[in-house]
């Protein structure tokens, strides 16, 4: 392993992951809930139209929220070959 990788520094590989698993799975549950609640509660005030940009909205951002969860952890290995 050359000095450069995150393992030389002490870096808790399979807990950053475990972390950031939990942190996925809890946005995507969050965001399920979120969904639900909305059809359940708010629907009827919006358009369909409405209400269709709102769910897709909150999409992007679960998902930007992800990337930028995950693209920290991938950066930390640029140039890192595991052989």
């Amino acid at each position: 392993m050359s000095e450069d990788s995150g393992y030389s520094r002490g870096y808790d590989f399979f807990g950053s992951i475990r972390r950031r698993s939990l942190a996925t799975l809890g946005a995507v549950l969050g965001w399920m809930g979120f969904v639900l609640l909305f059809v359940a509660f708010w629907a009827h005030a919006f358009t369909l139209f409405q209400s269709i940009v709102l769910i897709v909205v909150s999409l992007l951002g679960l998902f930007g929220l992800v990337v930028g969860l995950w693209i920290t952890f991938g950066t930390r290995f640029l140039g890192h070959r595991f052989d």
